[in-house]
């Protein structure tokens, strides 16, 4: 599984790099959409919990730090949904420049590899949603 992880950002990287080469601005680049891509996982598996198993769960981390209701939500999705992959996709891929090691240990693929994660995660959670609209 950490494979696929590892082969999925050595495509994202070599992709990236090729569009964007500004010094350090690819990295940017990079590590805004995957990390949005894995909390859209993450929302995805939250929102198959809700409707299967409790109706009563919530889908982020309450935060009630403003008066207002929306900054309070924006904030909630943030914290749940983009900040922790954004640490963990830096410390897994960014610390100490790994990510030269691991362009050398798996080769890309042109960026398809990404476009199909990208694909799929979009997809994965569209559908759910259409079906949870359609049905209950």
């Amino acid at each position: 599984m950490l494979r696929w992880y590892y082969k999925i950002w050595t495509d994202a990287i070599v992709a990236t790099r090729a569009k964007r080469t500004e010094a350090a601005s690819w990295k940017v680049y990079t590590l805004v959409p995957m990390s949005a891509l894995m909390g859209i996982n993450l929302f995805t598996l939250f929102l198959w919990m809700k409707t299967l198993v409790n109706h009563n769960l919530p889908l982020a981390l309450p935060a009630n730090i403003f008066d207002f209701r929306l900054i309070n939500g924006f904030i909630a999705i943030v914290m749940t949904f983009f900040i922790p992959f954004v640490i963990l996709n830096y410390l897994l891929i960014f610390n100490n420049d790994r990510f030269e090691q691991l362009v050398k240990n798996y080769p890309p693929q042109n960026g398809r590899l990404y476009q199909r994660y990208t694909l799929v995660s979009i997809c994965i959670l569209v559908i759910p949603v259409i079906i949870s609209l359609m049905f209950f």
